[in-house]
């Protein structure tokens, strides 16, 4: 697969799956074997991270991410992303607060016969916690 490709196979992903939850697209792009890991939380299979989108996109039912940066070596996709998210349902324990978050991240993703079959993110998990009220300010 080329860098390219690889590339398109990414954002795709990004679009599909994260920034519209199109969960036919998470079956079409990963492997059978796919895995999301989210800093030092256990992996979560297909299923699991059917249901973590799920709540993901009930907190924040306009949840969409862009890309800032992205690139690919030897089948391994680094993406840098940032969005405004507002949070209007449950997350965690907390209540919808109605405000709008700046979120950030860093995704990596492992490449495998033309699909994503593991990805591992680490968000600014403090940042959205202090926006949100259940962290005091810096």
């Amino acid at each position: 697969m080329s860098t390219d490709n690889e590339k398109n196979l990414v954002k795709e992903y990004i679009e599909r799956v994260w920034n519209r939850g199109d969960l036919a697209a998470l079956e079409r792009l990963t492997t059978p074997s796919f895995t999301y890991q989210l800093g030092d939380q256990p992996p979560r299979d297909r299923a699991g991270m059917q249901q973590f989108l799920a709540m993901t996109r009930s907190a924040f039912p306009d949840w969409r991410v862009e890309i800032a940066d992205i690139a690919v070596e030897h089948e391994i996709a680094a993406v840098r992303w940032f969005g405004t998210v507002t949070h209007e349902g449950p997350f965690h324990g907390i209540h919808p607060t109605g405000r709008q978050i700046r979120v950030s991240g860093i995704n990596m993703y492992r490449l495998a016969e033309g699909k994503i079959a593991e990805e591992w993110e680490q968000t600014d998990s403090v940042s959205m916690l202090r926006q949100l009220g259940a962290l005091p300010a810096a």
